[in-house]
């Protein structure tokens, strides 16, 4: 369980609070909560109520946050968890060696994952929604599988917001059958388990890739928080040394980034390993080193979307990270399959316009891929694609442009600003 007292200040550009939300009640006070990290605005005219994706935590959304206060200091900015980050371990974050600590993660009991599917989530989102409300107007913004989520609570609940935003992210981008979605399938990546097995206890509550269990992600951000405070240490990696720096980044784009569009902009590294093309001519599979041979293997800042040094300094923090360790099965289930699951959900018309942004490489590569007018009929839509950012750098660039793109959003939906009241004469 989190050990952290909530409301902690972080170490960050922006003074930032951890607060615990109301959450649904499944009979486990300890895990029936939310969480939000939260960029404070004095009289916020909006807030920006931010969910996101699939193993996603609340720090992907850190350097967005910093571009938006600067672009709206009138905007409140909240970054949502999921129930299931209670169940983090983060004390490792406190101690002089994470990575030691990380590599003997023992599990928490999982079985209460078994219970937090779409329902559970949505009407957690909705608490969030109205402790956010008591700030300012919010605005939903979803991050991929977080806008799946994100439409599925407008469907619900749309009218409790001020807007909607899918961040290269829709509702139907995977879809199952009845029979997929109870008993399970076969897919490129292996069997997909279905509701059946899940509930019985024949499949894991959690959702797993390989290179990406539990233990995986914690090490991931034990790497990348060692990497923001110390870049250019060096450290064995593999036969050679690296900068922490090179290191946690080679981690992130060539390990924890299961395909291309996953992965972040960042740069590149001065050397790395691949194959020997004379070993393969040979017939031999040999791995060499290539680039320079002196030195450790650092990291060049190349000025592509993503600032190398600010993402790794985002990535993890004490008491919240860049992914959810525990991610509940359940959820991706049901959101594929949530017509089976909450048949009432239907697309619907809403009170204001939706903004969609995509990614040049991303999931929505087009703005037709967003379906605004299938999903939400008769209601104004602004679709556009940001060109040559990934699925992660609509978040992380460093030009702001996602930023810009939603604070011209929220300036649409509320307006001129109003003069506050006259001074003393």
């Amino acid at each position: 369980m989190r050990p952290l007292a909530l409301g902690l200040l972080l170490g960050s550009a922006l003074a930032a609070s951890y607060l615990g939300l109301p959450g649904a009640d499944t009979g486990r006070p300890a895990l029936d909560r939310s969480y939000a990290l939260v960029y404070r605005a004095e009289n916020p005219r909006a807030v920006l109520l931010l969910v996101p994706g699939l193993l996603g935590g609340s720090t992907n959304f850190a350097l967005l946050a910093e571009h938006l206060r600067r672009e709206a200091p009138w905007l409140e900015v909240w970054a949502w968890e999921r129930r299931a980050n209670g169940l983090e371990d983060r004390r490792g974050f406190l101690g002089e060696d994470p990575l030691a600590y990380y590599q003997a993660l023992p599990e928490p009991d999982l079985s209460p994952l078994r219970d937090f599917g779409l329902e559970v989530h949505l009407k957690d989102l909705d608490l969030a929604v109205a402790e956010a409300g008591k700030r300012a107007p919010v605005v939903l913004a979803g991050h991929s599988l977080g806008a799946s989520l994100a439409t599925l609570y407008a469907w619900a609940h749309g009218e409790k917001l001020l807007g909607l935003v899918l961040l290269d992210g829709t509702l139907g981008l995977v879809t199952l059958s009845r029979e997929a979605f109870l008993r399970g399938q076969e897919t490129p990546l292996g069997p997909l388990p279905g509701l059946e097995d899940l509930l019985s206890g024949r499949a894991s509550p959690v959702f797993r890739l390989p290179g990406l269990s539990p233990r995986d992600l914690a090490l991931a951000e034990a790497e990348a928080f060692l990497a923001g405070k110390r870049p250019e240490e060096p450290v064995p990696f593999g036969p050679y040394r690296a900068t922490r720096e090179a290191k946690a980044l080679l981690l992130v784009d060539d390990h924890y980034s299961p395909f291309p569009l996953f992965s972040v902009s960042a740069g590149r590294a001065w050397a790395r390993e691949g194959l020997s093309l004379l070993g393969l001519l040979q017939g031999r599979l040999t791995l060499t080193v290539r680039g320079p041979r002196a030195g450790p293997i650092r990291w060049q800042d190349t000025g592509e979307a993503t600032d190398p040094r600010a993402f790794l300094k985002a990535f993890a923090r004490e008491e919240t990270g860049f992914s959810e360790w525990y991610f509940p099965y359940r959820l991706l289930l049901e959101v594929a399959g949530y017509p089976y699951v909450r048949p009432d959900l239907k697309p619907r018309p809403l009170p204001y316009p939706v903004l969609a942004l995509g990614a040049g490489r991303g999931l929505v590569d087009r703005p037709e891929g967003f379906r605004l007018p299938e999903l939400f009929p008769e209601t104004p839509g602004k679709a556009q694609v940001l060109p040559g950012l990934t699925h992660l750098d609509l978040l992380t660039e460093r030009e702001g442009r996602t930023a810009r793109a939603l604070r011209d959003y929220l300036e649409l939906l509320l307006g001129p600003s109003r003069p506050g009241p006259a001074g003393p004469p």
